[in-house]
């Protein structure tokens, strides 16, 4: 008879038996006489290093290397006298005699020779080796001769990052407590500031030697830091890569003439190529449509591969993509095929924001994004901010390429309840902005707007509050010229905005009006510490019918943390004179001077002249007294923009005026 086992059976036999032979080859390390050390904080810092002697039995090579392990461990730790004794205790168990020794860590470390605040910054640079890999709670960082040329070269590099290129650091003092610190001081020489000078060119067949001067000139007399250095390299490498020459090999050499930073270029341009076919990968969501209309027109052309990594950085820029690269492929003797590998992102999302403002109080915002709608490349929005004021909900769409084009276009929903001093504003409506950038430096906006406002006097008496039931249409066009490093937290550079707006309050009486200004701001790094900075702005409001008809909504405010300080916001200028509410006018100006200091890392301190005027009607512009404000304050700069509390002093003082005023708020001052 014909034994018959079923499958099922011998698979659930083997499953045991591969279960019991895994059991039987784990391995358990255990480790003793440590002093300062758990076994398990030893263990977490061996931590994936010890698989292979845990995943097998117990041997005397295992335990060989467990020890071996373990000695690497405590020296990176800082036991530089460590002795590991392994013993294999059973065929599941090694046991680690540890004699530890003394430890040492590093204690202070003492920077001369440069400026204190420098000094702080360059500590912290030499510690970064003995606190790279070491988990949360290890304790204090070790001292290792390995770190010591680490962490000087670190220093050196980060001087000559800054410009100065000749700069030293040595290590002139060590001292062992009896805790085992050992506090160093190092002499830092930083030696002179250095600055580019005229670079030599050299080509191989003497073509591109005056492209690459061009490209070059905007960076000769600036300080020879890393980033203007790379900064001329990139310049003359995107020189030719614009024209058709993507291989071109551009190096750069330089020698030292102190204080001259003399760079030295080698060209050889190569190739020139035309670009035959453009090819899109990786879309899965996203309509290539949209992408193929911002790429499609450099076919047939020189290929310029500095354009196309524009419009890679502009895709990125929506938020649809997560990564977004090109690859070229030789088609013919001139020519090549390059393929877009785009990643996309996850485009929904919802996000919530709390904040404050010293006029605004507390803040809360609430938002919706898709940045991907439909996959067409459409970023949608919706959402509410609320604040003691008031709150605004608004639905947003936005195209940053109209039919493929350069321009973009924004399109709002909105609707407003807001209460200012005396006064409050229940107001709906729709615009649109067209937006377009002329190269790097140049930027228009042309908006259309409509909307149906409704003003409730609180304090302030009704025929000063103008026309208070209005529709309000409007057209507004406004440039920007912006030449600043940094829109964000500028450091040097300056900008302009010029707004001019033209529209209607119709309602029971009709006023057209003409709205606009200039503002501005010039910003100056005069070292690492100091800044100066000059900035203001000019408004206008000039109606077609009486001031009065005006509605107190369109009028001009002056006063608060973004114009003149000792004033608490829109404070500034005329009021009424019963209840002493502001109620705005139509010529206003202001002007403001900053001298900021670096504290510690992002933080700031500023001092502050700030000066303006409001007149009520245009036609008594400049016939006000000139309001002067003095003042200090601290910011903490972060990549959402300074975040400012400041004081200003009221100098020029009158009776019924404020002394003076505290602002809170987040972004520039001008």
């Amino acid at each position: 008879m014909e034994a018959f086992i079923p499958m099922n059976f011998l698979r659930i036999t083997g499953v045991l038996l591969l279960t019991a032979w895994i059991a039987a080859a784990e391995t358990r390390v255990r480790i003793k006489g440590m002093r300062s050390k758990s076994e398990g904080q030893l263990i977490e810092l061996m931590g994936d290093r010890l698989a292979h002697v845990e995943g097998d039995p117990a041997s005397a090579s295992r335990a060989d290397d467990a020890a071996f392990l373990l000695t690497q461990v405590m020296r990176k730790d800082g036991y530089s006298d460590v002795s590991v004794t392994p013993r294999v205790v059973n065929s599941r168990e090694i046991l680690l005699t540890v004699d530890e020794g003394t430890r040492l860590s590093l204690g202070t470390v003492e920077i001369r020779g440069i400026e204190e605040e420098d000094a702080d910054r360059l500590s912290k640079l030499y510690k970064r080796p003995a606190l790279k890999d070491r988990p949360i709670g290890s304790g204090s960082e070790p001292f290792r001769e390995e770190d010591i040329q680490t962490g000087l070269s670190y220093i050196s590099q980060d001087l000559n990052a800054a410009g100065y290129w000749q700069a030293e650091a040595v290590l002139t003092n060590r001292e062992t407590t009896e805790t085992g610190e050992v506090n160093v001081v190092i002499d830092v020489k930083q030696g002179p500031l250095f600055r580019i000078a005229n670079p030599k060119f050299t080509s191989t067949d003497g073509r591109g030697i005056e492209e690459s001067r061009e490209a070059a000139s905007a960076f000769i007399g600036k300080r020879a830091t890393t980033a203007n250095v790379n900064g001329m390299r990139v310049a003359v490498q995107e020189a030719f890569i614009r024209q058709g020459y993507p291989q071109a090999n551009i190096a750069m050499i330089r020698t030292l003439e102190a204080p001259r930073y003399l760079p030295e270029f080698t060209i050889d341009l190569g190739k020139r190529v035309r670009l035959n076919q453009i090819h899109i990968e990786g879309l899965k969501r996203t309509n290539p449509k949209g992408i193929r209309q911002r790429v499609e027109h450099m076919e047939g052309d020189w290929y310029d591969e500095a354009a196309m990594n524009e419009r890679l950085r502009q895709f990125l820029g929506t938020g649809a993509f997560s990564s977004a690269n090109v690859e070229t492929t030789e088609v013919g003797e001139d020519r090549v095929d390059a393929t877009l590998r785009l990643e996309e992102a996850r485009a929904k999302e919802i996000s919530l924001g709390l904040g404050f403002d010293s006029y605004e109080g507390p803040l809360f915002r609430s938002t919706y994004t898709d940045r991907n709608l439909w996959g067409e490349l459409v970023g949608f929005s919706t959402g509410f901010e609320l604040s003691a004021r008031g709150v605004l909900g608004e639905v947003k769409l936005s195209n940053p390429w109209l039919y493929g084009s350069e321009y973009s276009m924004t399109s709002r929903l909105y609707a407003l309840s807001y209460a200012h001093e005396g006064y409050s504003t229940l107001e709906s409506g729709a615009d649109t902005v067209f937006s377009r950038k002329f190269g790097k430096h140049y930027k228009s906006d042309l908006l259309f707007g409509y909307s149906i406002v409704n003003i409730t006097g609180e304090g302030i008496p009704l025929r000063e509050l103008g026309e208070t039931v209005f529709t309000h249409p409007r057209v507004s066009f406004t440039q920007t010229i912006d030449y600043r490093d940094n829109a964000i937290l500028p450091k040097n550079g300056w900008y302009l905005k010029m707004p001019l707006q033209i529209g209607a309050a119709i309602g029971d009486d009709t006023t057209g009006y003409l709205k606009g200004g200039i503002s501005g701001g010039w910003y100056h790094e005069l070292n690492k510490k100091y800044g100066v900075s000059l900035g203001g702005n000019m408004g206008f409001l000039i109606p077609s019918g009486d001031s009065e008809d005006v509605p107190i909504d369109l009028r001009l405010f002056n006063g608060g943390a973004r114009s003149v300080r000792s004033f608490p916001e829109r404070e500034l200028g005329p009021r009424t004179q019963d209840d002493d509410y502001p109620t705005g006018g139509e010529a206003s100006w202001t002007i403001s001077s900053e001298l900021t200091r670096v504290v510690s890392g992002p933080v700031s301190a500023v001092a502050f002249v700030d000066a303006g005027t409001l007149d009520r009607a245009f036609d008594d512009f400049g016939a006000s007294d000139v309001e002067i404000a003095a003042g200090l304050g601290l910011r903490l700069n972060l990549p959402i923009g300074p975040v400012r509390l400041e004081y200003g002093y009221n100098l020029t003082r009158d009776a019924n005026e404020p002394a003076g005023a505290l602002h809170f708020a987040i972004g520039l001052a001008f």
